[in-house]
C-alpha cells in the first residue's frame, strides 16, 4: 500500500542534520546560550523552504533533535529525528487530519546505519487512495467544496466554522475499519446554529461502505463513531 500516490514516499537513505547551521546557532545565541551549552536549553528554529513547506527543528542540546516538515499540499507531513552528532535517527510520516500510523518508519543507529523498518500499513487491505475515492463520492453527493486528491491543500484547521475532511483508521474486536468525516461550518448551511456533518464507515477487508450518516451537530468538533 505504501507505493500508492497518496502515501508520502519516505526513503531509507541515511542523512545528516547540520547542527552547525548558522541559523540554528543564531537561535542558540538568541536564547542566551553560550559555550559550554547546557542540555536544559531547547533549540527551536522554523524556516520556510523553497517549495513552500514549513520546517521546524527543535531539540535539547546534547540530546535528540526533532524536525517536523509541514507540506503545503498532500495528506501527509514529514517527521525526522537526529542524534546529537547530526546523524539521522528516525524517519516517518503523519496524517494531517488525524492521529495514527501510516506508511513506513525507518530507524537508524548513531552511525547512520539502517537498523529497523516498520510498515504501519501491514495487515491493512484497503489503501488510503481507495478511501479518498469513496470520500469524493460523498463530497459530491452532499455538495461539499473539498479537494480530496493526492495533491490537495488539506485544511488542518478543524473548527466548527470550517469546511474540512478527516480520515482515520480504527480497530474493534479484531476487525479493521476506516472512517471518513466531512464537516461544513454552520454558516454554510440553512440552519446557522449547527454544523453539517457526513460520516462514513468503511470495512477495511472488503473496501465497502458499511454505514453512512448525514446529520447536524451543535458546534461539536468530534465526529460520531459508527
Amino acid at each position: 500500500m505504501n507505493k500508492n500516490k497518496y502515501i508520502m514516499p519516505m526513503d531509507s537513505i541515511t542523512e545528516t542534520l547540520n547542527i552547525n547551521n548558522p541559523r540554528l546557532l543564531e537561535t542558540k545565541k538568541a536564547q542566551g546560550l553560550v559555550e559550554p551549552y547546557s542540555s536544559r536549553y531547547d533549540v527551536d528554529m522554523t524556516e520556510t523552504l523553497s517549495d513552500g513547506s514549513t520546517q521546524t527543528t527543535m531539540g535539547t542540546l546534547g540530546l535528540v533533535y526533532s524536525q517536523r516538515t509541514l507540506l503545503p499540499k498532500g495528506w501527509f507531513d514529514l517527521y525526522k529525528e537526529y542524534y546529537p552528532n547530526g546523524n539521522i535517527k528516525l524517519k516517518r510520516i503523519y496524517n494531517k487530519t488525524s492521529k495514527g500510523d501510516y506508511g513506513l518508519m525507518y530507524e537508524f543507529d548513531e552511525h547512520g546505519k539502517l537498523t529497523k523498518t516498520i510498515n504501519f500499513d501491514e495487515g491493512w487491505k484497503t489503501s488510503f487512495e481507495t478511501i479518498t475515492e469513496i470520500a469524493k463520492k460523498y463530497i459530491q453527493k452532499f455538495n461539499y467544496k473539498i479537494d480530496a486528491s493526492a495533491n490537495a491543500v488539506i485544511n488542518t484547521d478543524q473548527q466548527w466554522t470550517k469546511q474540512y475532511i478527516k480520515i482515520w483508521r480504527k480497530e474493534n474486536d479484531g476487525k479493521k475499519y476506516w472512517q471518513i468525516g466531512l464537516n461544513k461550518g454552520h454558516f454554510e448551511n440553512p440552519d446557522d446554529k449547527k454544523c453539517e456533518r457526513v460520516i462514513i464507515l468503511v470495512d477495511d477487508r472488503s473496501g465497502k461502505v458499511l454505514k453512512n450518516e448525514h446529520y447536524f451537530d451543535w458546534y461539536n468538533r468530534f465526529f460520531k463513531e459508527l
